[in-house]
C-alpha cells in the first residue's frame, strides 16, 4: 500500500473505533464506497495497517521447577514413543507424571534539536519524511544525520503506524512508544518543541513568510545556529560539539531518501526454511545457518538489507521480547545455477552444520540410552535397547493404583438372541456312522435311505440331526440280523 491509502485507512479505524458499538458497520461502508473495495478487503488492510499491543508476558517467564535432566528424560520418553509413521503415543502429561510416578527530532544524548515544517499535522507520511530527512547527512553546521538505534516516540497513530514500523524495522530501530497518557517520558521533546516556539516562532511576526519551503529555510538556518552555540546546562557544551564526539562505531549512515521510502511502505515477508538451511526472498536464495537457533521448516520474517542488495535481515526476537536483525548472506551461484562454495562432487564432501535442534536431539538420545556419542545412541535404537536402561515403568502407576469398589447397577435382560452356528455333515459320512449303528443294532441297512436324506437336506445334513434321523430310519426296518455264531 502507498502512504496515502495507508493514511486513508487509519483514518478508517479511528472513526469507526470512536463509533463504538452499533456504529462501526456505517463507518465501514462508507469507507468502502470511498475506497471502491470490499468490507473483507478493508478490514484486511486496516489489521495490517493497526497498531496491536504485545501479547503480555507472563509474570512467571523464565522461571521453571523443572531441570534439564528431567526436560531431557521426558523428551526422550516421547520421542522413544513415537512410531515411524510419526503418530505420537505418549502425551506430555502422560509422559510426566509416568516420570514421576510532532515532527521535530530530538537527540537523546546529545540534545540536538532538528526541525521540519509540514502540512497536514502529524500524519504518517510527513513524520515518516520527517524522520527519513533527519537522517540523511546535509552537510555543514547542519551535523545531526544516521541511523538511531531506538526510536522513543508518544503512542499517537501517527508514530506506531506500520509504515514506520516497517522501517524501523529494515533499518534495524527499536521502536518504544511510552504508555499513554504518560507524557512526561518525552518531555525532553517538549523541551525542544518549546526552546522552538520561544526562540524560533516567535520572530516570525515580524517577518513575511509566503511558504512552506520559506519557512523550512529559516528553521534550518535557526537550528544550526542554535545547537552550534547554546550551551546545554546538562553537558556544559554545545548540541553540536556533544554530537561531535560520535565514533565512526557508533554512526551508521542512512540509505538513501529513495531507498527509506521503498523500505517504509514494504512488509517483512514469511519465508520457510528448506532442507538446505536456505529461504527464498526477491527472487534469490539466502543462507540463513548463522542464524541463532534456527531450524529446518521454520517460517522466519525477511525484510531488505538497505545497505547490501546481495544481503537481507531476519527478524527475530531477543531474550527481552525486543525485535533484533540477523543479516544472512545471499547463495552466490554459476550459470548453471549450482552453488559457488558448494563443495564438487569427486573432490571433497561436506555435511551441512547441525543446528540447535538437532544437537538438543542428539543431547536427548544420549540421555535416553546412557551413552555419549551419537553413533552409540543409533545402535541402541537399532538393537531395540530398552530406553532409560529399563528403569522406567510406564505402567507403575496403574499396578499401584487402588480402585474403589463400585456397587453394580441393576439393569434389564437383553433380548438379543446368541447366533446359532450349525455344522452340516456330508451326506456319505452320516451314512457310513448310520450304517454302522444298523449293524450294530442288528438291522438291514437299506440304498433307498440314502435316497431320502439326499433329498430332505441337499445342503448337508445337521450334525445335531444324525441322532435322531437313526432313530427315524431304525423304526422304519422291522428285521434283526441273527448272529449265527451265538447259535453254534
Amino acid at each position: 500500500m502507498n502512504p496515502i491509502l495507508t493514511e486513508r485507512i487509519l483514518a478508517i479505524a479511528q472513526a469507526a473505533e470512536k463509533a463504538g458499538h452499533g456504529g462501526k458497520d456505517a463507518v465501514y461502508q462508507t469507507g468502502c464506497q470511498a475506497l471502491g473495495i470490499s468490507r473483507a478487503t478493508l478490514l484486511r488492510k486496516i489489521k495490517q495497517v493497526s497498531y496491536k499491543p504485545p501479547r503480555r508476558q507472563r509474570v512467571d517467564c523464565g522461571t521453571s521447577a523443572l531441570t534439564r535432566e528431567e526436560a531431557l528424560q521426558i523428551s526422550g520418553v516421547m520421542m522413544a514413543s513415537h512410531r515411524k509413521n510419526g503418530k505420537r503415543l505418549y502425551s506430555l502429561e502422560q509422559a510426566v507424571n509416568d516420570l514421576r510416578a510532532n515532527n521535530l527530532i530530538h537527540a537523546g544524548t546529545s540534545g540536538w534539536i532538528y526541525a521540519e515544517y509540514r502540512f497536514g499535522g502529524e500524519t504518517t507520511q510527513n513524520f515518516t519524511d520527517v524522520l527519513i530527512n533527519a537522517m540523511q547527512e546535509r552537510g555543514g553546521a547542519d551535523v545531526l544525520h544516521g541511523v538511531p538505534r531506538i526510536l522513543y516516540t508518544d503512542p499517537g497513530c501517527a508514530l506506531v503506524s506500520s509504515t514506520l514500523r516497517n522501517l524501523c524495522q529494515t533499518l534495524g530501530i527499536q521502536l518504544i512508544a511510552h504508555k499513554a497518557g504518560n507524557a512526561r517520558a518525552t518531555g525532553s521533546v517538549e523541551k525542544a518543541r518549546d526552546i522552538l516556539e520561544c526562540h524560533f516562532e516567535s520572530g516570525l511576526r515580524f517577518v513575511q513568510v509566503d511558504n512552506i519551503d520559506e519557512l523550512n529555510r529559516l528553521v534550518g538556518l535557526w537550528r544550526k545556529k542554535y545547537n552550534r552555540t547554546a550551551i546545554h546546562r546538562r553537558t556544559g557544551m554545545t548540541r553540536t560539539d556533544c554530537w561531535l564526539r560520535i565514533t565512526p562505531g557508533q554512526l551508521i549512515k542512512a540509505p538513501p531518501v529513495d531507498v527509506c521510502r521503498e523500505l517504509a511502505v514494504s512488509l517483512p515477508e514469511n519465508r520457510k526454511v528448506s532442507t538446505h538451511l536456505r529461504v527464498s526472498f526477491r527472487g534469490s536464495e539466502y543462507d540463513v545457518r548463522q542464524v541463532p537457533g534456527i531450524c529446518v521448516g521454520d517460517t522466519v520474517q525477511i525484510v531488505r538489507n538497505p545497505w547490501r542488495d546481495s544481503k537481507a535481515q531476519v527478524v527475530m526476537m531477543n531474550e527481552n521480547g525486543l525485535e533484533v536483525f540477523c543479516r544472512m548472506p545471499e547463495v552466490a551461484k554459476d550459470d548453471y545455477g549450482f552453488d559457488l562454495n558448494s563443495p564438487t562432487p569427486g573432490e571433497s564432501f561436506r555435511a551441512l552444520p547441525h543446528t540447535t535442534a538437532q544437537h538438543h536431539l542428539a543431547e536427548v538420545g544420549q540421555t535416553l540410552y546412557g551413552n555419549h556419542h551419537t553413533g552409540e545412541t543409533a545402535a541402541a535404537q537399532k538393537a531395540r535397547a530398552l530406553p532409560l536402561g529399563g528403569r522406567f515403568n510406564p505402567y507403575l502407576d496403574n499396578e499401584r493404583d487402588t480402585p474403589p469398589i463400585y456397587l453394580p447397577r441393576q439393569g434389564q435382560v437383553s433380548t438379543v438372541c446368541a447366533p446359532r452356528f450349525e455344522e452340516r455333515l456330508n451326506p456319505v459320512v452320516v451314512v457310513q456312522q448310520l450304517r454302522a449303528r444298523f449293524q450294530a443294532a442288528g438291522k438291514t441297512w437299506r440304498s433307498e435311505f440314502y435316497t431320502t436324506l439326499t433329498q430332505r437336506f441337499p445342503d448337508g445334513i445337521p450334525a445335531d440331526l444324525v441322532d435322531a434321523l437313526g432313530d427315524e430310519l431304525m423304526a422304519q426296518t422291522g428285521d434283526v440280523v441273527v448272529n449265527l455264531a451265538s447259535h453254534g
